[in-house]
Parts: C-alpha cells; structure tokens; sequence
C-alpha cells in the first residue's frame, strides 16, 4: 500500500512538471517577447533625447520632462481600471488590442512635430500601456504556483534590461539614417519600433488563451490537474493546512483527486469564491500590505526609471560623443540580465528571502551612486554603472512579485497587483525630472536623489519584512488557538462533518488566518 502511494505521488509529480513545461513553451515565450516590447517602446524617448529631439522639436527641458512624465501620468490613472476591465472580459482580447493601440501610438510618435504632439501622444501611450504588465502578472498568477513565479518573473525582468541591450544599438543604427526621406534619425527609431509591436498583437490574439480548457496542447487530465494545482496553491499559503483535524484533511484531498477544487476562485460546489470588484478594490485599498508593497515598487521605479530613460544622457554627460555613448549604454544591462536570473533563482529557492534581496540591493545601489557623486574620470564613472544595475537586477523580482503572491483572492489579488503598480509608477513621473539638460553635465541633482530612494528602499523593505514575519506568527498563534482540542468537536458540529473545508473557513473571522503571507 505504501509503495503505491509513493508510485502515485511520483506519477502525480512528473504530471505536473509536464504541465508546467507545457506552459512554459506556449506562454513564456510570449510574454518575453511582449514584455520586451513594451520596455522598448515606453523608453526610447532617451534615446531620442540624445538623438536630437529636443532641438528639432525646439523643446525646452522643462518640456521634454513633461513628455516624459506624460506617459506615467496616465500610466498611473488607467492601471486600476484596466485590471478591473481585464478581470470582466476576455484577457486575450484586451491585451492584444491595447498593445496594438501603442504599437501605432509608437508608430505615429515618429511623426510628431511639435510639443503638443510628442505630449499627446505620450499621454496616449500611457493609457495603452497602462494594464498590461499587471494583466502579465495576474494572467501567470493564474496558471503558476507561487513557488514557480520567482523564476520566471525575473526571467520577464530580464526583458526590459534586454531592451536596454537593444535600445542603444538600435538608436545608434538609426543615426545613420539621418536627413533620409527628409526624416531624423529619431524618427525612423520610432517607426521601427512602432511596427513590429502592431504585428505582435495580432500574434497575441492568436496565441493567447484565458483559461486552460481552451487550450488544445493540455490533455483534459492535465487540464483537471492543473485546476487541483491551483486549487493545492491556496491550500498551501494557508497557515491552517498543518494544522486541520485529519478527518478534514483527507475530506480536502479527496475533494481534490475528484476534481471538485478548481482554480480561479470556485469552490467545492461550483460557487464562485472571488470577492466582487468594487468590495475587491476597497479591501485592497484598505490593507496595510498594498501600501508598504507600492511604497517599495516607486522607490524602485524612480532608480529604474533614471537608469533605463537616461543612462544614454548620463554617459553623455560623462564626455563622450553621442554615438558612442548611445553604444555604451548597451553592456551595462548585461550585468543586469545576469542578476535578474540568480535573484528569481533565490526567490524560487527560499520562499521567504524577498525582504534579505531588497536590502541587499539598496545597500548595492547605495554603492553606485555614491560613486556617481564622487568620482571624476569618465572611465570610473562609467563603471559606476555596472553596480547600479546589479543592484537594480537584485531588486526587480522581488519588488515586481511581492504583492501578487500575497493576495490569495482572485479578485482583491487583480486589483492589489495594479494598485502597487499604480502608486510605483509615479516614481516613473518623479525621474522623468531628475536629469535636465540643463543639469549637464554631472546631474548632482538626480544622482543624490536616486541615492536617497536607494537607502529608503532598503529600510521600508526590511520594515516590510518585520512586519509580515510577525503578521505571520500572529495568524498561527490565533489559528492555533481556534483550533484547540476544546474546541475542535464545537466546531465539528457547527459545520457540519460533511461541509467542505473551503467554505468551512472562507468565514470573515477564519479568513485573516488562512493564509501565510511571503516576505
């Protein structure tokens, strides 16, 4: 009997590594390719910069800031609304048509000619882009365990330090097509950006999917324990799990081997669990965590907004010549890449490390833009700029997955996501104003302001940390005394033996103890 339970659990788990290599080769591939073009497209304005815009749109630098900006402001406004949509309706629908609206918003930046233009159309950019990296996020939520999405986040992150590889040679290239077709070469950058992410979305369309069953590559016994995957995720951040009388837990995992758990929010008899929209928004509105979370995400954006808009400007600064430095702005994303991938690996790896990275990257941060500031040799000062990306690679995984792993609720998760991603992104507006030209050529300014957004984020993360440890030990030691001997058969009997364990403890007073919160 033994050996056939572990025969059992073995075949159960080479089931599951196929399912999620299964959705690693049809969804991954996707979502890097999308994810890279949309870091491509929201930060090529510094490369343009650099390229020339500013003078033959005869822009002040107040002005280019403020085009600059544009695109977060809206970011911010529409995030929250587009996630709401997104949980409403198709997600491959709304996805692939708001990355076709900025590949042609991309598209016609390359044929502004004046400031009201560059500023609308970077408003517009804004609203496009607004829903898709939370929809990334929820959307991988939905189909990978906690434990799976370290890894593959940073795997995405990688995306955006790769569009900085690109950016620089690509703006580079383009320098050369300067005066053609009566065009500057920042044009033509836009328009060969532009054009590959409208074609992409029809990609998008195509293969995306909203819910396992559509898909053809699964068969329907991997579908249904897909669902149980999911269904064993939440069971699993519950600190409760251990701790269930173990007539409960063999009714749970019963329930489960039938099919009767299914992801996305429904319980054992087919009633939907995830809380409505506007009572999602408000509890995610209201909970302490999403704030300390969105804390954290804008100090991040502020150093990475700097970094990935404005290191073309910077090396500039340092003097060399404009083609150069749009080349020299490529390797040090390399060192990013590379960072990203041990920071997701130790993220899969130790379940509770997210806090430990975050400091460690501030103190790395803390390092390189204090050499910014002190340094004089354009060499030295250049190579202050492979420590502020190791310190950035480091941080991203943590600081973009944290939230959503830590709002079991499909609906308050939805929302929480965009929220944090929200109030981050107005650290995108801070930066945008951070590097003047007017500023050139050592930008003192910017450098000590990203500096004190690195020494703040180690604190506020290490706080965060503290905090949801404790909460943690909280939740288990009133748990623990719900659950006590006295009282386990007063439970039985109020329940019911034959209740399922899911609705047992989706009442408001078991709810806030269920579920174990990663810090």
């Amino acid at each position: 009997m033994k050996d056939q339970t572990n025969n059992a659990t073995t075949t159960t788990e080479e089931e599951e590594k196929k399912i999620v290599r299964a959705l690693d080769r049809h969804l991954m591939p996707l979502f890097c390719v999308f994810y890279f073009t949309d870091y491509l497209d929201r930060a090529n304005i510094g490369n343009a910069s650099l390229a020339g815009i500013e003078e033959d749109l005869n822009l002040s630098a107040t002005q280019l800031s403020t085009a600059i900006s544009a695109f977060y402001i809206t970011y911010i406004l529409f995030e929250v609304p587009s996630n709401m949509i997104l949980k409403q309706t198709s997600a491959t629908i709304w996805l692939s048509s708001i990355m076709l609206c900025w590949g042609v918003i991309t598209l016609v930046m390359g044929f502004v000619t004046s400031f009201g233009g560059l500023l609308a159309a970077r408003l517009l950019l804004g609203i496009a882009e607004s829903g898709y990296i939370p929809g990334i996020l929820y959307q991988m939520s939905r189909v990978y365990q906690a434990r799976e999405l370290g890894i593959r986040i940073s795997i995405l992150l990688c995306m955006s330090a790769m569009s900085g590889i690109l950016s620089g040679p690509l703006a580079y290239g383009t320098s050369f097509l300067e005066g053609r077709n009566n065009m500057h070469g920042w044009q033509y950058l836009f328009i060969l950006e532009g054009v590959p992410t409208i074609a992409l979305s029809v990609v998008s369309y195509l293969l995306l999917f909203d819910n396992v069953d559509e898909v053809k590559w699964l068969t329907p016994a991997q579908k249904q324990l897909q669902h149980c995957r999911m269904q064993a995720q939440q069971l699993m951040d519950s600190t409760a799990s251990s701790s269930l009388p173990e007539e409960e837990n063999r009714d749970t995992e019963k329930k489960e081997q039938d099919g009767r758990l299914h992801s996305g929010g429904t319980s054992c008899d087919g009633k939907k669990t995830t809380t409505g929209q506007w009572v999602a928004l408000y509890k995610a509105f209201t909970d302490w965590k999403m704030w300390l979370f969105a804390l954290v995400y804008m100090l991040h954006v502020v150093n990475f907004s700097s970094f990935s808009i404005f290191s073309p400007v910077i090396i500039d600064g340092f003097g060399f010549s404009v083609l150069t430095s749009q080349l020299l702005a490529a390797p040090p994303n390399i060192i990013a890449v590379t960072v990203v991938l041990f920071s997701g690996y130790l993220i899969d790896r130790y379940d509770n490390c997210r806090a430990k990275l975050l400091v460690a990257s501030a103190l790395i941060l803390t390092v390189g833009y204090t050499m910014m500031l002190v340094l004089q040799q354009r060499w030295a000062l250049y190579g202050s700029l492979f420590v502020i990306p190791a310190g950035l690679g480091l941080q991203g995984p943590a600081v973009v997955g944290w939230s959503a792993v830590n709002f079991p609720d499909l609906s308050v998760r939805a929302v929480a996501v965009a929220l944090v991603v929200m109030i981050g992104n107005s650290g995108g507006v801070i930066a945008s104003y951070l590097y003047p030209s007017t500023n050139a050529p050592h930008y003192y300014f910017g450098n000590g302001f990203n500096l004190i957004c690195a020494i703040l984020t180690g604190l506020v993360s290490g706080l965060t940390g503290y905090l949801l440890s404790r909460e943690n030990k909280r939740r288990e030691e009133l748990w623990q005394a719900m659950m006590s001997k006295e009282k386990q058969q007063q439970q039985l009997q109020a329940f019911g033996s034959e209740s399922c364990i899911i609705e047992k403890l989706s009442s408001p007073r078991w709810e806030e103890m269920k579920y174990r919160l990663y810090y």
